[in-house]
């Protein structure tokens, strides 16, 4: 019998999701059939619909959350960031020659800026107990983080490989060069999964300290040497089915080149061989569907649970997530390769017990009631977050 002394037991409540496969199939289908007839126009508020939806649906501790977001402001502001991007082309390409490159180079500049005021607008159009989340950040470190940094580590990254390149290819053998080769690809990957851990550390953390619910602010603890681990674990799981990928590659490239150095490959045969192999190169694209979902499942369960576990409500509410790889797995292979082999019919079904699955090991730790439950003044969105409102962000849920 555990009894703790002078101490109350902290509260604790799990998310709860209500929704129906049923009423969420219709929804979508809905959606299908009115963005096909509208030739894309309705996708908007399909996309606002399915939201609010899965959002309506997610309880904690009797109060739920909402979206109150609007088709018709995503839609204005695709077409604003359309007609300013077509604006900018036109502009560059009278006053300026190699207006390709101005053009990218401007909106790299510009993206931050735009996720930002996006992620903010949808944050302020999710409520909790009629109470609006909120999102704000430094402009600069946004950038950096989202671009800064990452060019460094690209720059950093070349740096490193030149070396061992340059002396793959100044090898005296084939033998040499592909052992090299081998060498150069697996230290490529490692960088890839530092570079990538230590980015989406920093990533978590802008998000973590910069939201907040009404009058109460969040804050994180993101290690980015847990981050790192992850994704050269996630890395590890990919591996395998990397070497899978290209040995059903290179059979079939091999089998076709012996073929036409035997006299069998001519304009007669040729599309014939090709279709002969295409069994081949599709298994080997399935074997590495499959390890990249089983990587994504490993980085989603384990950020996931490191960054809710780090998360603070004001003072005293405390976040915890029990997600397990193999609890995970399943779902998001079957809501990716049964949702395409039923041609989407099964993927409200899919859908909805994934957010089961997730409701069910996500845990609020400590009295909500105890919080300041009262809207921050400026909880409207302004005219920025609703110009590029058209950055749609993933849900807050996941």
């Amino acid at each position: 019998m555990d009894i703790t002394l002078g101490k109350k037991p902290r509260a604790s409540h799990y998310f709860v999701f209500h929704g129906r496969a049923r009423a969420y199939f219709f929804i979508c289908l809905v959606n299908i059939i009115l963005s096909v007839i509208t030739l894309g126009i309705f996708i908007p508020w399909a996309w606002v619909r399915s939201r609010r939806y899965l959002c309506e649906n997610m309880e904690v501790n009797g109060n739920r959350f909402a979206y109150h977001g609007k088709g018709f402001t995503i839609l204005l502001s695709w077409l604003l960031m359309f007609i300013v991007l077509v604006l900018l082309s036109l502009a560059l390409a009278i006053f300026s020659h190699g207006s390709e490159e101005w053009v990218t180079l401007a909106y790299l500049i510009l993206l931050p800026v735009m996720v930002m005021k996006g992620l903010s607008y949808h944050a302020n159009m999710t409520s909790f107990a009629n109470i609006r989340f909120g999102f704000k950040c430094n402009l600069l470190r946004a950038w950096w983080i989202m671009l800064g940094l990452p060019l460094l580590i690209v720059v950093l990254t070349v740096l490193i490989l030149a070396i061992p390149g340059s002396r793959i290819w100044l090898g005296s053998g084939i033998n040499d060069m592909l052992v090299g080769f081998v060498v150069l690809v697996l230290l490529a990957l490692c960088v890839m999964a530092v570079a990538s851990g230590v980015v989406y550390s920093h990533w978590l953390e802008l998000i973590g300290k910069g939201a907040s619910l009404g009058k109460n602010k969040f804050n994180i603890y993101i290690s980015t040497k847990r981050c790192v681990v992850a994704f050269l674990w996630a890395m590890v799981i990919l591996l395998p089915f990397i070497i899978l990928f290209f040995g059903f590659f290179v059979s079939a490239f091999m089998q076709m080149i012996t073929g036409c150095m035997f006299g069998l490959c001519n304009e007669n045969t040729v599309l014939f061989m090709a279709l002969r192999h295409l069994g081949t190169v599709a298994g080997g694209n399935l074997f590495l569907t499959i390890g990249i979902v089983l990587a994504m499942t490993y980085i989603q369960v384990a950020l996931r649970n490191h960054a809710w576990n780090n998360l603070v409500l004001g003072d005293s509410i405390h976040f915890r997530s029990t997600l397990t790889f193999f609890g995970l797995a399943p779902r998001l292979l079957a809501l990716t390769f049964l949702s395409l082999l039923t041609l989407g019919l099964a993927y409200p079904w899919l859908k909805i017990n994934l957010m089961r699955y997730i409701a069910a090991n996500t845990e609020v730790m400590g009295d909500v009631e105890t919080l300041d439950l009262q809207q921050d003044e400026a909880h409207k969105p302004p005219v920025p977050g609703k110009l590029f409102s058209g950055f749609l962000p993933n849900l807050p849920f996941l």
